[in-house]
């Protein structure tokens, strides 16, 4: 397998980018630099795999966080397609700082990095998936 700059990390397997740094309750800011909201939820996926077979919820996960995760509904909560892709790159889910306003997804690969308590994204708002 490749190495990238001789760490013996193999990008997107060893080394999951920048979404490995995302943790809950940290602010996001698109490309624009507008402020979307904060980090509800973070998934690292996993580049290697060919479907979303086995990303759902872990076996590590407690009971109380399962009872949550199954009244809440399975995530990412957006079209079945999405989901999956989501599933095996990896997302955060951003939580609109908003009321009543719907979460929003970014995929791993839009995530430009991680600075400061701050996830700065590729895209803007508007190449999103908001959750349905």
């Amino acid at each position: 397998m490749a190495e990238e700059n001789g760490t013996g990390l193999v990008p997107g397997i060893d080394d999951p980018g920048p979404i490995g740094a995302v943790r809950e309750g940290m602010h996001v800011l698109d490309s624009t630099g507008a402020e979307l909201g904060t980090v509800q939820d973070v998934k690292i996926g996993d580049g290697a795999a060919i479907t979303a077979d086995g990303q759902r919820m872990s076996e590590s996960v407690s009971l109380f966080g399962r009872i949550v995760q199954e009244a809440a509904g399975p995530e990412p909560d957006v079209e079945q397609e999405l989901a999956e892709l989501l599933l095996r790159e990896g997302y955060v889910k951003i939580k609109s700082r908003l009321p009543l306003r719907r979460a929003h997804y970014a995929g791993a690969a839009q995530i430009a990095g991680v600075r400061d308590g701050v996830v700065t994204l590729k895209v803007s708002a508007d190449h999103l998936a908001a959750e349905v």
